[in-house]
């Protein structure tokens, strides 16, 4: 129990940070409205959990002997982010109700190549796991308490973008709105690639 302040203290900054996911659910929330956007958050957090509990159980001990993989999965992610940069950008040119939101398959394969989403994980069990205790009691309860914090942080994410849609609502507006979550997404990538 002591552990939950310092634990919330070092991973809400992590969750809440901008990064693939978080900047794609501003944007998707923006474009599409938050309901739209509740399959690609179960696509993201369903790989999130995934990733977490694979972690946990030693997956990123692997990540760090074997740099060439993290390598990989990171180049895929940034040509990915700069995918869909390139779709919110190209959107803005499309009439309403034209484009189509990002679905399940989209959110699993971002969250699959999201390299920063892997360290965060990895980051709290280094910090975190207690090695006098069950490992996969403390996995379990962590991996539980990061998901539920991280899938909260999303929220947050959507529906300021979502709000965003509700303030510029002119056709001008939703174009400026397409090219500056495209632009933020380009953005994302050029830092996943100078990190």
């Amino acid at each position: 129990m002591e552990i939950i302040i310092p634990w919330l203290m070092a991973m809400l900054p992590l969750t809440i940070s901008p990064g693939p996911a978080n900047t794609m659910y501003a944007a998707s929330g923006a474009a599409f409205g938050w309901k739209k956007t509740i399959p690609l958050w179960f696509g993201i957090n369903c790989v999130c959990i995934l990733q977490t509990l694979l972690i946990g159980i030693g997956l990123g001990e692997a990540l760090f002997r074997y740099p060439a993989i993290a390598d990989l999965f990171k180049y895929a992610g940034i040509t990915f982010m700069v995918y869909l940069a390139y779709r919110f950008i190209r959107s803005t040119g499309i009439k309403e109700g034209e484009a189509e939101p990002l679905n399940f398959k989209d959110g699993a394969i971002l969250e699959f190549l999201n390299f920063k989403f892997l360290m965060i994980p990895t980051v709290m069990y280094t910090q975190f796991l207690d090695p006098e205790s069950s490992k996969w009691l403390q996995v379990l309860i962590l991996g539980l308490g990061l998901n539920l914090l991280n899938m909260s942080g999303h929220w947050v994410w959507i529906i300021a973008g979502n709000s965003l849609t509700k303030i510029f609502q002119s056709n001008r507006a939703m174009k400026i709105q397409g090219y500056i979550f495209g632009g933020m997404l380009l953005v994302v990538a050029i830092w996943m690639g100078l990190s």
